[in-house]
């Protein structure tokens, strides 16, 4: 463990602290039993854990976006949880619970588990949500006290929700689950079921834990505004505004007389503190004292401050474990130390969740992989060093989904060739680890593009396609350029087929100086001009093709690309542009975008002759088809 040794820090309960006043402190390098969910208490007298200053304490440990992500970082046949010193991989449920369970023995006071949502979607596991439940299950085993919802376990809609949590009750789980602001339709029965969950008490607004030393800590959790915009299939279900709700709560929780208030917030943190999501909170509703984070996946290793309020939040995907020690004096809190621990092969895995997590695997051998006809550590393709995910700059990882696209799907018989595949970044969610041996499984590759469903109740989101003019392709550019640099990364279109030239001194919206297609071996300029009325056949995932009917809004107009079929008539409905990977079989064979990655991996020649096809070292470095991006 990597730890960066830092300085007190101190913030009030009532009123908020002048930010002057609150002093830094670092961050260490990084993402309890239920029976014993105080983490070994404290004796409730005027001392604390052995120490005479008369001082109450509390550490609060926090994950958040584990997205279902069970195992380690990295190739998941490399995993090794019950031994140390002899795998790269980083995370895993494992080791989490190690780490818990260390700090709770060695604390002489209570500790606190805690998670800012969207533990669900992204790998294989969330295939096991309606049967099994399997996250909530891992968190009842690792005592989480309190959890909250993110964006993505709406993924499914809100009545497979309520089917996932009610799943995990019938299977032991207890996990306190906190919405602040998520609001069922009691009109539609479409969420009833999550709604029988809020009516009973299931899942509740507010929380108050009282803790052996005698603190009562209050609990609130929140969608952040942004974040339930990214959850489009949560219909009927909404999302008040994040602000009015966590002052109503926090309002509540202080006519309880609590000594400390906490938001699970899946809202998120930027650079900018004038737009940080959570900061924005914090200095919008007085009376938050610690902030426990998600969305945006960033590793806080110094926490963020605002109105007194100290912001966490752990990276992602289970690689790091946070550590925020409190201690009380009657008035006033003082953050004593704050480390971000890195999960790394130092940590012997708790060997109850290990066991839980292979029992999670054969359940998904024997049941969803058997009936997709994968198996999870079945090898498909070996890479020469990592495929990395880079955010707002052409991506290896990005170079690799969009050439699958176009690869797999131009050797479907009798398809009109496709010139252009895009995807955006918010659809890739990781890029391909080396590891030790290079080798990746199909988890691995399913976890690059794990998101979503169509309408063949198979996993994931299909691939559509269509047909676009040439300035309409340039627009796809102007994405990257204009819109990219506004609302964030997820925006960032990856592309293959084409070459954009842009040029970024310009303004906004007018920044495509030029694009290019691969034709003949060669990379030829296109006329994108509206003179040129040619059509050109494109294809990307089904919810990306849906957003393209939002983008002339979100630009006012300055972007348009309308999907169209090959005689140029619009798409009145996107169901009719899904891609059909077997013409030759009734009805539509959706290619899911994992589908399309597997098979392009296979297609790579066995270069070393280990049973193994071996991706060329091109996909080490960018292929220059954004250029001028960075001025």
């Amino acid at each position: 463990m990597h730890r960066r040794p830092g300085s007190p820090r101190v913030f009030p309960t009532r009123p908020a602290l002048l930010l002057g006043l609150l002093l830094p402190l670092g961050g260490g390098l990084a993402c309890k039993d239920k029976g014993d969910d105080t983490g070994g208490g404290g004796d409730g007298g005027a001392t604390d854990g052995g120490t005479t200053d008369g001082k109450l304490r509390v550490t609060i440990l926090h994950t958040n976006d584990w997205q279902s992500h069970m195992l380690g970082w990295g190739p998941a046949a490399e995993y090794t949880p019950d031994t140390t010193g002899d795998d790269p991989t980083v995370g895993g449920l494992a080791r989490i619970k190690a780490l818990a369970d260390e700090i709770r023995a060695s604390s002489g006071h209570p500790v606190l588990l805690l998670d800012g949502g969207d533990w669900m979607a992204g790998d294989l596991f969330q295939l096991l949500g309606t049967t099994h439940a399997a996250e909530l299950q891992a968190m009842q085993t690792m005592g989480y006290d309190a959890i909250t919802l993110g964006n993505h376990e709406f993924d499914w809609g809100p009545g497979t929700l309520g089917q996932i949590i009610a799943t995990g009750d019938a299977n032991g789980v207890t996990v306190p689950i906190l919405a602040t602001n998520t609001v069922p339709d009691p009109a539609d029965p479409a969420d009833d079921a999550l709604e029988a969950l809020f009516d009973s008490g299931r899942i509740q607004s507010t929380l108050v834990l009282t803790l052996d030393n005698g603190l009562s800590v209050g609990l609130l959790g929140l969608v952040g505004d942004a974040a339930g915009g990214l959850a489009p299939a949560a219909v009927p279900t909404t999302f008040g505004p994040a602000g009015e709700a966590a002052a109503l709560a926090v309002n509540d929780l202080k006519g309880q007389g609590v000594d400390l208030v906490v938001a699970l917030t899946h809202n998120g943190v930027t650079d900018d503190p004038a737009t940080s999501p959570d900061e924005v909170l914090a200095n919008e509703v007085d009376g938050i004292d610690v902030i426990v984070g998600g969305h945006s996946h960033t590793p806080l290793f110094t926490p963020k401050e605002a109105n007194g309020t100290v912001i966490l939040q752990a990276g992602c995907h289970t690689q790091y474990l946070g550590q925020l020690d409190l201690a009380f004096d009657g008035s006033t809190w003082t953050v004593e130390s704050y480390t971000l621990h890195e999960l790394d092969d130092s940590i012997a895995g708790d060997a109850e969740v290990t066991a839980l997590v292979d029992g999670f695997v054969d359940a998904l051998e024997s049941g969803p992989l058997a009936d997709l006809g994968y198996d999870f550590a079945e090898p498909v393709v070996s890479v020469p060093g990592d495929i990395q995910y880079e955010e707002c700059v052409e991506s290896t990882i990005g170079n690799f989904v969009t050439d699958a696209y176009l690869r797999v799907m131009n050797e479907v018989p009798g398809v009109d060739p496709i010139d252009v595949a895009f995807e955006t970044q918010g659809v890739i969610r990781e890029g391909l680890l080396q590891g030790n041996t290079g080798i990746q499984a199909f988890s691995d590759l399913f976890r690059v593009l794990p998101l979503g469903a169509g309408q063949d109740a198979r996993p994931g989101y299909p691939l559509v396609d269509f047909y676009v003019t040439a300035s309409e392709l340039a627009d796809a550019c102007e994405v990257t350029a204009s819109v990219s640099p506004f609302y964030g990364c997820n925006y960032f279109v990856e592309h293959a087929g084409m070459r954009c030239t842009v040029d970024m001194v310009n303004t906004p919206f007018a920044r495509v100086e030029q694009i290019e297609l691969w034709q003949d071996g060669a990379w030829q300029v296109v006329d994108h001009s509206a003179a040129n009325t040619a059509l050109y056949h494109v294809a990307v995932d089904s919810y990306t093709a849906s957003l393209m009917y939002t983008l002339e809004g979100l630009t006012s107009g300055l972007l348009v690309i309308t999907p169209k079929d090959a005689s140029g008539t619009p798409f009145s409905d996107l169901a009719d542009a899904v891609f059909d990977a077997d013409p030759a079989t009734d009805g539509v064979q959706e290619l899911k975008l994992w589908e399309a990655l597997v098979g392009y991996g296979r297609a790579w020649p066995d270069s070393d002759g280990d049973g193994t096809p071996d991706l060329p070292d091109s996909y080490l470095s960018p292929a220059g088809r954004i250029v001028g991006l960075d001025g």
